[in-house]
This record gives structure tokens, sequence and C-alpha cells, in this order.
């Protein structure tokens, strides 16, 4: 015969079959997807939403929530600032490459250092790599019809 159950024991018994609803973390989802390029699906998951609310994609999400969407405008930001400073930190790394004689990346270097705006080393334009080369034609001298006759009999 079994005994029957509390009040109390219900009560637990109860409470281990209701899933407690954590918050989503929204830094986390920004960062997963715009730092670490995983997918939105993965990282909502990850951060803390539901299958079906992660199904429904960002653009649905970031409409309904707030918190999200200025996450990850802070995300994007952080991101900007970053890269404005990247810049003058592969401009050292390339200026290092060029300096060392016993670097194999020395002509990678010059050759990615001389496409920043700044140098502007090689030319882009098809037309001018024709002009070039036909003023330089110009400038070679074209021997005339003995020259040739004395080159070839020799």
């Amino acid at each position: 015969m079994e005994m029957p159950q509390t009040d109390g024991a219900n009560a637990l018994a109860l409470q281990d079959d209701v899933q407690v609803r954590k918050t989503p973390n929204y830094a986390l989802l920004a960062r997963m997807m715009i730092r670490e390029g995983k997918t939105f699906r993965d990282s909502a998951i990850a951060a803390g939403y539901s299958e079906s609310v992660a199904g429904r994609g960002l653009r649905a999400l970031m409409a309904d929530s707030e918190p999200l969407a200025e996450a990850i405008r802070r995300e994007e930001k952080n991101i900007s600032v970053n890269m404005d400073r990247l810049k003058p930190l592969a401009i050292n790394r390339l200026y290092h490459e060029i300096l060392n004689p016993a670097s194999n990346n020395g002509m990678k270097a010059i050759e990615l250092a001389g496409k920043f705006k700044e140098t502007d080393w090689f030319v882009r334009q098809s037309e001018t790599n024709l002009g070039i080369l036909i003023n330089m034609g110009d400038a070679i001298p074209v021997p005339d019809e003995k020259q040739v006759i004395d080159v070839v009999k020799e």
C-alpha cells in the first residue's frame, strides 16, 4: 500500500517539472555573431533563447527586443574602434617586414604597403599601363633597312 504524498512533496515534484526561464544574454549573442562569426541560430541558443525564437531570425528578434538591438550596436561600434587601432599596427608590421633582409615576405609586404591610399605606389588603370608601354615603344629606335640587312647577313 502506497502512502499518500503530502502537499510539500507535491510542490517539490511540480517544481522539478517546471523549467526556469532564464534571461537571455544579449551581449553574448552580439559577440558570438559579430566577433566570432557564428550563425544567428547557434548564437541565440547559446545566449539563452529558445529554439523557436532562434528560428524566427535576427531581424524579427531585433524588432521585438530593444536590449538586443542596443547590444548589437555596441558590439559593432567596438569593432569599428578596433579597426581604427588595427591599421597602425598593420603598417608597423609591414614596415618591419620590409626592413628585415632575412624575411621571405619582404616583397609581399612592399606590395601590400603600396596599396594603401596614402602610398599608392601601383598603377591600377589598364589605360595607363598601355600608355606607358606605348611611350616606351616610341623611345626604342627603329632600325633602318640597311641595319636589318647587315644583321641578317651576319
